[in-house]
């Protein structure tokens, strides 16, 4: 599917940034470029996901999540939204009737029902967590991302370095695993991959393939020469499946890594300082696309991707965007 707009979350003045809410981003297939068009107002979406009829939630890290109903020419209608129990929402997982939002600040994983018209309801559980890491940052449990597989849902836990495995049991979370992963690691994203869950460490750069209970089946690494200060964010796989790419925190680059045994490939600059998530659209003839949100300087880098090394290489000029924090591509 050839994709044309993106949608950005970023921070408001709430949580420090100078976004004024969820942007809208345009890819002009005709070598144009990027082009930014319009901003729904709302306080800090760091982190969209898309649910059914494309209704739209954002996490607050205020302490909220928000629901948006997509409207004429790609506008966004406020739907409401509920405080969250735990502070720093920082990612949601969407089924058909249940929502999944990692609460950072204290590792909890809230469970709210939707309506019919996809409206955030009710909170119906909360699951704690605990446990911590040897890095500074690892002094308690940080929930910072769900995965949904079928009747499973798996979730990372980068202050306790380890990745929970539940059962969604009559819309609830019943958790089945804890998994162990090698300390300082920092577990924050996951992805599904042919069959298979593959996880970032945001601490050491280490990747990991794990199985729908969570075992660890094979590791890598996005670099090799990850440097002191790096801290790794957002994943994103080519339309093929052949390569992945992070973002590197601190050195300010794009790490290239093969899909297939999780090898690195190469690192390059991120065209910009802070490169805090990016995402692959299929461009068409151009072929893919990747998309980079450099949060502190407040720009979102275009590249084109190599179709047989997979290294990116700049399209024209970054386009300016307040703080962004989140890219995701409009279907």
């Amino acid at each position: 599917m050839i994709i044309t707009h993106v949608r950005v979350g970023g921070y408001t003045t709430t949580m420090g940034g100078d976004a004024l809410g969820i942007g809208l981003l345009r890819w002009h297939h005709d070598g144009a470029g990027l082009e930014v068009l319009d901003t729904t107002p709302t306080s800090s979406p760091s982190f969209l996901a898309a649910g059914l009829d494309g209704v739209l939630y954002a996490t607050d890290e205020v302490g909220r999540i928000e629901a948006f109903r997509p409207g004429p020419r790609l506008t966004l209608q406020p739907l409401g939204g509920q405080p969250t129990s735990g502070g720093f929402p920082c990612h949601v997982s969407v089924t058909r009737d249940r929502l999944f939002v990692s609460n950072y600040l204290d590792g909890s994983i809230d469970v709210f029902s939707l309506t019919v018209d996809g409206r955030v309801d009710l909170l119906i559980q909360t699951l704690p967590s605990e446990g911590s890491g040897p890095n500074p940052v690892q002094q308690g449990p940080h929930a910072h991302s769900t995965l949904v597989r079928g009747s499973t849902l798996q979730s990372a836990d980068l202050g306790a370095d380890r990745v929970h495995v539940h059962a969604l049991t009559h819309g609830q979370l019943v958790r089945t695993a804890s998994v162990a992963l090698p300390p300082g690691t920092g577990p924050r994203d996951l992805i599904a991959l042919a069959g298979r869950t593959i996880l970032l460490g945001e601490l050491d750069g280490g990747l990991f393939a794990l199985d729908e209970r969570g075992r660890i089946t094979a590791t890598g690494s996005v670099s090799n020469d990850w440097l002191e200060g790096d801290h790794a964010a957002g994943f994103a796989i080519d339309t093929a499946g052949r390569f992945g790419y992070t973002g590197l925190r601190g050195s300010n680059r794009i790490a290239v890594f093969r899909a297939a045994d999780l090898s690195p490939v190469a690192t390059v600059s991120s065209g910009g300082d802070w490169p805090r998530h990016l995402c692959v659209i299929n461009a068409g003839d151009t072929g893919d696309v990747l998309l980079v949100a450099n949060q502190l300087s407040s720009t979102v880098a275009a590249f084109g991707l190599d179709p047989n090394t997979g290294i990116p290489f700049p399209l024209g000029s970054p386009v300016n965007v307040a703080s962004p924090t989140f890219l995701l591509p409009v279907i």
